[in-house]
């Protein structure tokens, strides 16, 4: 028996007394089926409601092929011909209103503003994606679309969902193709959208409160859109906010100082990333003097990290076969080795062989290799014995 889904008609209904009419089930899991229900299934990207069923909570809410919506409970279910109060979570059902009619309006605006077909959507749990067929989207291209959807939020329009027949559907000039099915059921942002949706929606924009785009990346071709709308939106720019506030007060600002001070402090980094480049070019220079030697180079660098490894072994390799350094720290030695040109030594192999002598683990390419050592570890001692042994 198909269900009679209530929030076709109003979408703020959030509680009714309905009849259980088959207790079936849903892959391994059992489900009550009601003769109708205010519960919204999992479908077209929008996660299912949640809420209670005679006091019982509704874990998932699903509909199958003949149009058979599925509670599953926490617990046992009422039983069939019963009376039964279904509630659903309101807090939920606002919430994904919010997230649908939003998604809706950013497609709409995408397509107008830059041409981008939506392609598909996904509104998750902890996160909403749009997949659009326009390539090398980024932040900047997309301020002007999410402003134009906190418009219309702002503007108040009504919302209206309905089923049309045939003739009807003919006439409609819908954002995307209705699907081949025997009810089509459109959602109508007035004056601005019109599209084909069998989800739960607003009934005026300004429940959406406001949109955000979050980030957008490069898939498949064109571009995934990461937002948030409703709730979840506000929610987010609130925790945003407090992070900057503590952020201010740690740098002693205020908060519209934050991002000149952010500025500042990177160029300043920047710098000094460059001058500790060169002071470790010059540091490298002279290891490599004092270190420099025609056969195998083995020798620890007092003070030393993987970075002046790196520089110094650069100055060896064209002298020396073989290269091998290490950096001992109180919490491991770091180590590198490296083979000059005309060597045949494997480096990975070698330092595999080290790291099993030290009680470790390790390995590379045949030409290069790098890791850690457990700290007391005599890198030196270990990588001369190997050298002897091959």
């Amino acid at each position: 028996m198909k269900t009679e889904r209530l929030h076709y008609d109003d979408p703020l209904l959030l509680r009714t007394t309905a009849r259980v009419v088959e207790h079936a089930r849903w892959g391994d899991r059992p489900s009550v089926v009601l003769d109708e229900t205010p519960f919204y299934p999992e479908s077209g990207g929008q996660l299912g409601d949640r809420g209670a069923l005679g006091g019982v909570p509704v874990l998932d809410v699903q509909v199958d092929d003949d149009g058979r919506v599925h509670h599953l409970l926490d617990g046992s279910g009422p039983a069939v011909g019963a009376s039964v109060d279904a509630e659903v979570d309101g807090a939920r059902r606002r919430t994904h209103m919010a997230l649908h009619t939003g998604q809706h309006a950013l497609s709409r605006a995408l397509l107008d503003g830059l041409g981008a077909t939506t392609l598909s959507s996904r509104l998750g749990a902890s996160a909403c994606t749009l997949d659009v067929d326009v390539a090398k989207l980024d932040l900047e291209a997309l301020r002007p679309i999410e402003d134009a959807v906190n418009r219309v939020i702002d503007e108040d329009r009504p919302v209206r969902q309905r089923f049309v027949d045939d003739d009807e559907l003919a006439r409609l000039d819908l954002r995307k193709p209705a699907p081949d099915m025997p009810r089509v059921r459109v959602v109508e942002i007035e004056g601005f959208d019109l599209t084909p949706c069998g989800g739960t929606h607003a009934i005026h924009t300004s429940q959406i409160e406001l949109l955000v785009v979050r980030g957008v990346e490069a898939y498949k071709g064109g571009s995934r859109i990461t937002f948030e709308a409703g709730p979840r939106a506000r929610a987010l720019l609130l925790e945003d906010a407090g992070r900057l506030r503590d952020t201010a007060a740690r740098l002693k600002c205020a908060v519209p100082e934050v991002a000149d001070i952010v500025e500042g402090t990177g160029m300043k980094l920047a710098a000094a990333r460059e001058e500790a480049g060169a002071l470790r070019a010059q540091l490298a220079e002279l290891w490599a003097a004092r270190l420099e030697a025609d056969g195998a180079v083995v020798a620890s660098i007092e003070g030393g990290d993987p970075a002046l490894l790196k520089a110094i072994a650069g100055r060896l390799t064209g002298r020396a076969a073989l290269v091998a350094l290490a950096a001992p720290t109180s919490d491991g030695t770091h180590v590198l080795i490296a083979r000059g040109q005309g060597s045949t030594v494997s480096c990975g192999d070698l330092l595999r062989a080290v790291a099993e002598a030290a009680g470790g683990r390790g390995g590379g390419r045949p030409d290069h290799a790098q890791g850690k050592l457990p700290a007391g570890a005599d890198f030196e001692a270990l990588v001369s014995a190997e050298l002897r042994r091959g």
